[in-house]
């Protein structure tokens, strides 16, 4: 019995949490109590999912990671809940020109032009909208993005989070799994799960944010203004 065992625990896929991987690249958030939690903070490649409502702060939290590192690539935005403002992403500080917008007419094709993104080696960051990542769509997208030096920023709805706990589905093959609950002037953030590190729950940072995400939510769906700067594909 303890033979089999043996050979069990030395398996290389087997994940232990006092194995810390050393010289794994990490991009900082800028905040050094979440930077902390995170070892460093986020893997520089890998699917990242983050379970939030729209317009917490959910982007802004991670403009370090978009907008800091390797510019000279392209960062695309699939599904996203509303109109992507320029200005707004100027703001942020990405360069609108390195922008590209893809509208998907359905979830299985979104997910394949995330993986078609993230395999083309000409993307930094792909950020997808998505309801519905199953075992299979998801290392396929952590796969494609490990491979080529990428990384996939995926958020789901709270209450698809919820549900995907319900079934077990935390054992999702990916870098790392956040879920944010935004309150006015802090942004509370649980870790469900990260590559080499444990899970750690309410890490709450000092994060502006708009109260009531059903004015942000208006403006994106009414916005008219036709001279947008991004590139946009359908």
């Amino acid at each position: 019995m303890n033979k089999p065992l043996s050979v069990l625990n030395n398996h290389p896929h087997i994940w232990r949490a006092r194995e810390k991987k050393q010289s794994e690249a990490k991009f900082s958030l800028g905040f050094p109590h979440l930077d902390k939690a995170l070892n460093g903070g986020v893997a520089s490649t890998g699917l990242v999912r983050i379970a939030s409502l729209t317009g917490v702060g959910e982007l802004s939290l991670f403009k370090e990671v978009i907008c800091r590192h390797r510019t000279h690539k392209l960062v695309v935005f699939i599904n996203p809940p509303g109109l992507l403002q320029s200005p707004w992403l100027e703001n942020l500080g990405l360069n609108a020109q390195q922008v590209l917008v893809v509208k998907a007419s359905s979830q299985q094709e979104s997910l394949w032009a995330a993986e078609q993104c993230l395999k083309s080696s000409a993307c930094h960051c792909v950020v997808l909208w998505s309801n519905a990542v199953g075992q299979k769509a998801a290392r396929r997208l952590q796969v494609a993005a490990t491979h080529n030096d990428a990384l996939c920023l995926l958020y789901t709805p709270q209450q698809q989070r919820i549900s995907q706990q319900n079934t077990n589905a935390s054992a999702l093959p990916i870098a790392l799994d956040l879920a944010l609950l935004g309150e006015p002037h802090t942004l509370s953030i649980s870790i469900r799960k990260q590559r080499h590190g444990w899970p750690k729950d309410n890490i709450v940072i000092s994060h502006q944010w708009t109260p009531d995400n059903r004015a942000i939510k208006w403006a994106m769906a009414h916005n008219t203004l036709s001279d947008q700067a991004l590139h946009s594909v359908s």
